[in-house]
């Protein structure tokens, strides 16, 4: 295993490789923070790259051998911030000890393999909430989770909204749809929220806003890629509400953007847009060294959703996103307009 700096400079290239918008929002803040913040992201990072890869009949990428050391699987915080038992640590350890293979816990056919990697992380989480890295990632992630606080059922949440994905590909309400927008998203930004808190446990305050603004910032991306998601057959978009309007699903597969899908586009923005307004709410929360790494995120976002304001919801028309010179001027003004002095 690794040492600590070794594993925080690995999850810094992960980020720096992977990361778009966040990156920059990262590079905003103290380094202590921001290498936290590198090792969510990279631990983040590699459960949607173990989904995806299985998803494209790519091997699934190495989890570091996470089966070895199994633990039981995390108990998870849902949308409406309760917990629920993924599987029970203390009924279920000797059984995943003496037989760590998930395929031969049960004798059903062909487990499926994104299953499996998700499986696995979350072991590997459990072992990092116990402070026990398994990979050379988790050395980092262990450092931060007893730094910072971080609450690993945050990171679970996630494993949790990837997972969502392997079971649907449409969105019958909002209701639905916050769900995943929350596990995918939300849970990011609290997990991240104890490092933007100088390790301070977040008030309740704090979380609602972080949530608003992982909420928009996913309905952004969504909104982003309609195209793309729909080359995987997949709609991020309320099925109720589509019909509300009078946009049609067919529509959206012929790649036409009809008066009723822009209404519909645009009445999704404005939710998006409401909620980045109440994300921007957490910066003023926050002590200083923590104020422009959320101010970055909302106001890049908020960038994005402009663009697509103005194209008309052309969201066929190519994917939108900022050129980097405009992402380094935000970053470079980013002390100032989020109130915090430049260093």
């Amino acid at each position: 295993m690794i040492d600590v700096d070794s594993s925080y400079d690995l999850c810094a290239r992960v980020t720096r490789r992977e990361a778009r918008n966040f990156y920059y929002a990262f590079a905003s803040l103290p380094r202590a923070q921001r290498r936290a913040a590198y090792a969510l992201y990279a631990f983040c990072r590699e459960i949607d790259d173990v989904a995806d890869a299985c998803a494209d009949d790519v091997s699934v990428p190495d989890t570091s051998s996470a089966c070895q050391n199994s633990k039981a699987v995390l108990t998870v915080g849902t949308a409406s911030g309760s917990g629920r038992a993924i599987d029970d640590t203390r009924d279920n350890y000797e059984i995943l000890k003496a037989d760590p293979e998930p395929s031969r816990l049960d004798a059903s056919p062909a487990p499926d393999p994104r299953r499996e990697g998700l499986l696995r992380l979350r072991r590997r989480l459990a072992s990092a909430a116990e402070g026990e890295p398994t990979a050379d990632r988790d050395v980092a992630l262990v450092d931060t989770i007893d730094r910072f606080g971080v609450d690993p059922d945050d990171l679970a949440a996630v494993i949790d909204g990837v997972e969502m994905d392997l079971d649907r590909t449409r969105y019958a309400s909002f209701d639905e749809l916050r769900e995943y927008c929350y596990r995918v998203a939300s849970a990011v930004g609290l997990a991240t929220l104890p490092i933007l808190n100088a390790a301070v446990p977040p008030t309740d305050r704090m979380r609602e806003h972080a949530v608003d603004l992982g909420l928009g910032m996913q309905l952004v991306n969504i909104l982003r890629d309609v195209a793309e998601d729909l080359d995987r057959d997949r709609i991020y978009l309320p099925t109720d509400e589509l019909a509300r309007f009078g946009a049609l699903e067919e529509d959206l597969r012929v790649r036409r953007v009809t008066d009723e899908l822009r209404a519909f586009l645009g009445f999704q923005a404005a939710r998006a847009r409401d909620l980045l307004r109440s994300g921007g709410r957490l910066v003023g929360l926050l002590p200083r060294s923590g104020r422009a790494c959320p101010w970055l995120l909302g106001e890049l976002y908020g960038r994005i959703l402009t663009r697509l304001e103005m194209s008309g919801f052309d969201v066929f028309a190519g994917r939108i996103s900022l050129p980097a010179a405009e992402k380094l001027a935000l970053l470079w003004t980013a002390p100032l307009r989020s109130g915090l002095p430049r260093r």
